[in-house]
């Protein structure tokens, strides 16, 4: 800025302080990049109107309150960059290198960004007559982190005190800033994180899986998921978890007898290592005479005696350790009854498919019985008698076209006959009778039936009951029987007449 040194001066200062306050220099809020990268710092200068000359732009770097010079334009002397920053500082507007050069942008672009390049950078303008005008850019640099994961130590070793080990380790090692770690894994176990700070303004995380080292987790896939920014990163081990052999011996069937043939005893063994010497031993006795070791196998040799009777003991050693596992052999006279696997399984398929039809079965008739409960109910006696009877048009042979009460049940007949006190032998000679529908026409008078031996007015071999009347049955008077039943009316029969 011009200073006024007499009174023409206020005039001329006012006037550039119209100008100045028409000049700017651009630039980004920030900038960021990898280490490795590049990246570009704009800076562009807005010129008033009539614009003001260039003299200089100047970038510098402010490290701890004090400029560093990067690189210069001088529309005189050209472009300088600073030793530091010449083999990977240019100015990015290749008007700026020209003879005459364009000094309105001068954008810089940094190759090979490197951690130490991080800082706030300025860019200056000088002005003739407006003086310097700048303004600066924040630019960080980020680090990418190095992820390694391994067994947390050479050999993992299950025992039998069950304590809690670190099995891998995954780090996330010199980024900046630092990325944050997380485990995928199908066995339950425990996570330790701890962050450091290096020197170079980088970070390094280390994390620790931990479980108790076991038969069960040897081969699991652990995998660790590093994530830094929005990149994700993984990487995985699989456990090798060394253990003493899991033994078991196999081949004694519980039928060995007398005179049986090719017999023999397996000592099957699951180690990491693999076993390396497997040993057979008979307690309190020694191994007969006929028996061959082959390995993990002990082969007996003609037939079954009672000498190999006793309990056999398989030890099997690998570097880790010795396990033993034992099997008691008995020897009987005779073979025992043997079922086919294939019989077997179909006895057991018909002793399911029984039970499956007993208890459908079951079922059935657990729904009648309640069907008959439901139904008994509804057709009580009362329910019965409350309902009309139905009439067959095509019953009535004289009549038709005309509807008569069916014909009385024998059972009820015979009840009458006992009633009555009739004596029920066979009559000499009887018409035959026909039980046929009562008179269409009703009676002006219904004379009873009552049962008397002095009075009746039937003969003892005949049956004749007056024309037009109708027979009423009465139920017999026994003691503690109300005559009828309750809710039962009196049982009407049919006229009888001869044919």
């Amino acid at each position: 800025m011009i200073k006024s040194v007499n009174g023409r001066g206020s005039a001329v200062h006012l006037l550039q302080e119209i100008k100045i306050n028409g000049q700017k220099v651009e630039m980004d809020d920030g900038k960021w990049g990898y280490v490795g990268s590049k990246v570009d710092l704009r800076c562009r200068f807005i010129n008033s109107s009539p614009p003001v000359k260039i003299s200089q732009v100047t970038w510098q770097k402010l490290v701890n309150g004090t400029k560093q010079n990067v690189a210069i334009a001088n529309p005189s002397l050209g472009v300088s960059v600073a030793p530091p920053y010449r083999d990977r500082v240019i100015f990015k507007n290749g008007a700026v290198r020209r003879r005459t050069p364009n000094l309105e942008d001068t954008t810089i672009s940094f190759s090979s960004l490197r951690l130490t390049d991080e800082a706030t950078y300025i860019c200056e303008y000088t002005t003739f007559p407006a003086g310097n005008r700048e303004n600066t850019v924040n630019l960080t640099v980020f680090v990418r982190p190095r992820t390694q994961m391994s067994l947390s130590t050479p050999t993992l070793v299950a025992r039998s005190s069950n304590l809690k080990t670190p099995v891998a380790t995954c780090i996330s090692a010199n980024g900046k800033p630092p990325g944050t770690i997380r485990w995928e894994a199908r066995v339950p176990g425990e996570v330790t994180t701890r962050e450091f700070r290096n020197s170079d303004g980088t970070f390094t995380v280390q994390s620790d899986y931990i479980l108790v080292p076991s038969k069960e987790t040897h081969r699991e896939t652990l995998t660790c998921v590093t994530s830094y920014n929005e990149e994700v990163f993984t990487d995985s081990v699989t456990l090798d978890i060394q253990y003493e052999p899991d033994v078991t011996v196999n081949g004694y069937d519980g039928n060995w007898y007398l005179n049986r043939e090719n017999v023999q005893l397996s000592c099957q063994a699951d180690a990491n290592p693999a076993v390396s010497l497997y040993q057979w031993r008979l307690i309190n006795g020694s191994i007969p005479s006929n028996a061959e070791i082959r390995d993990n196998v002990l082969i007996f040799k003609g037939p079954v005696t009672s000498d190999l009777q006793g309990t056999y003991v398989c030890d099997a050693t690998n570097s880790i350790g010795t396990r033993s596992a034992s099997v008691e052999v008995s020897i009987i006279e005779k073979p025992l009854p043997q079922i086919a696997t294939a019989d077997f399984i179909s006895v057991i398929a018909l002793l399911l498919a029984a039970g499956v039809l007993m208890g459908i079965t079951i079922t059935v008739l657990v729904l009648k019985i309640r069907s008959r409960k439901d139904n008994s109910s509804n057709n009580s006696p009362s329910r019965k008698l409350s309902q009309p009877i139905r009439k067959k048009p095509g019953d009535d042979i004289q009549h038709s076209g005309q509807f008569y009460e069916e014909l009385p049940n024998t059972a009820d007949y015979v009840s009458y006959r006992l009633a009555c006190n009739k004596d029920d032998y066979p009559e000499p000679y009887s018409p035959p009778l026909s039980f046929l529908p009562q008179h269409p026409y009703h009676s002006s008078q219904t004379i009873p039936a009552t049962c008397s031996s002095s009075t009746n007015t039937l003969s003892k071999n005949t049956f004749a009951p007056p024309s037009h009347t109708t027979a009423v049955f009465k139920y017999p008077s026994l003691p503690g029987l109300s005559s009828p039943p309750p809710g039962v009316g009196a049982y009407t029969f049919p006229k009888e007449q001869y044919v």
